[in-house]
């Protein structure tokens, strides 16, 4: 299925709702659907327009107008009363000291700038909704296995009951049982809310309402080298978009030269005719104007100001890039530890379900208390929701390795898994 039929798919027939939805179609519905992402792709948008707005550099205008002026009032005789002009004005910059230049290049700077950091930002999203689906994963099975065990205590509880109202055994073996029943119970459903509320907030990141989840799991990991993130090429336009600033400083200082050209035509009221007989009705004016600006007391703050924040930027790109190839050595040494952590979790599971057979034969033949008993299942359960806990941790890591690396996050959702 490519990508496009893909997302015909989720924007026709899942516009409301996802259930037992694969972490794939998530991403996907995420990409199309999350507010977050749709309200950074409008501020692409306003910057595309800002950009356009200034991309030509002639900075041509084309100006029409209307004035009307009457005197009153001791109107001497070679004077006219009213006057009506309309005029159209036309102006280009031929010279501007590059200012416009400037300006057009630090506006494509910082839409690039933004371009890059919507993308990242989409990146850290994805990362949250793999995160997400994996938690929920972690606390719907662990909700499982303590309903298992409520199981294991509810029949217990019963049998031990039925021997206490024959005088088999006393109150306090009852109440133990009751007791861990009950709390297994209280266990179950703070993880339950726990679980809506993990849905909730996927739910609020993809944008469409989410009711349960596939077995979906990342591909396994290959040999992934590291390469400069959007992030860091985010900085990296934005120091440009300030060298412009400077330039745009510096033009301040350089000369400047424009023409204007303007049509007007005229009406006259009020007036002697036989004195006034040459008044023109249509004028053209041209003019060419040259500039240059000798001193000013703002040009040398704004030229620090710009300096400064060059400096500044430059200060945080390299602490970023340090910061990111840490993150992705801690990402790749993670994955390890993690698969360590399964192994280990994995043999003490393995051997809680050994042991737990063991004391329950035993405990049934009345060779051990219930104690003995509830320790036993309490350990079994818990070491079934380590297991569970450190697999889809493993799937986290993972992703965290795979955004980590700079790798595009489209080559990501788009692998097959």
């Amino acid at each position: 299925m490519n990508t496009l039929y893909r997302k015909l798919i989720l924007l026709t027939v899942i516009p409301f709702s996802l259930s037992a939805s694969s972490l794939k179609d998530i991403m996907h519905v995420a990409l199309e659907n999350s507010t977050t992402i749709k309200s950074m792709n409008y501020d692409i948008q306003a910057k595309e327009q800002t950009l356009k707005s200034v991309s030509n550099t002639l900075n041509p205008t084309i100006n029409i107008g209307a004035n009307y002026n009457r005197l009153d009032l001791d109107v001497r005789s070679t004077q006219v009363g009213s006057t009506t002009n309309g005029y159209i004005k036309f102006g280009i910059d031929l010279y501007d000291g590059g200012r416009n230049n400037s300006i057009k290049k630090q506006k494509k700077y910082e839409l690039d700038s933004t371009k890059l950091s919507v993308k990242n930002s989409t990146k850290e999203i994805l990362l949250q909704v793999v995160t997400l689906f994996f938690q929920i994963k972690t606390v719907d099975e662990t909700i499982k296995s303590y309903e298992e065990k409520s199981k294991s205590l509810e029949a217990e509880y019963r049998r031990e009951k039925n021997k206490y109202d024959i005088n088999m055994v006393t109150i306090d073996e009852v109440l133990k049982l009751q007791s861990e029943y009950e709390s297994n119970n209280y266990t179950i459903e703070d993880l339950k809310y726990q679980r809506d509320s993990l849905y909730e907030n996927l739910s609020l990141l993809v944008g469409v309402k989410i009711t349960s989840l596939d077995d979906s799991k990342l591909p396994e990991v290959s040999n992934i080298e590291y390469r400069v993130s959007s992030n860091i090429k985010s900085l990296q336009k934005n120091i440009q978009a300030i060298n412009e600033n400077i330039s745009l400083v510096n033009a301040t200082k350089k000369p400047k030269i424009k023409i204007e050209d303007s049509v007007s035509i005229y009406h006259y009221g009020n007036y002697n005719e036989s004195i006034l007989k040459d008044l023109p009705d249509t004028q053209n004016q041209f003019m060419i104007s040259f500039s240059l600006n000798l001193y000013d007391s703002s040009t040398a703050s704004k030229k620090e100001s710009a300096m400064l924040a060059k400096l500044a930027k430059n200060e945080q790109l390299n602490y970023e890039m340090k910061k990111e190839k840490i993150a992705f050595n801690l990402a790749k040494r993670k994955l390890s530890t993690q698969m360590i952590k399964i192994k280990s979790a994995k043999s003490a599971m393995e051997m809680g379900d050994s042991v737990y057979e063991i004391i329950l034969t035993k405990y049934k033949n009345g060779i051990v208390d219930n104690i003995a008993y509830l320790d036993a299942l309490s350990k079994k359960t818990t070491n079934r929701a380590l297991y569970i806990q450190a697999l889809n941790n493993y799937e986290i890591a993972k992703a965290n390795y795979y955004f980590t690396s700079g790798i595009d996050y489209e080559k990501v959702i788009n692998m097959n898994f």
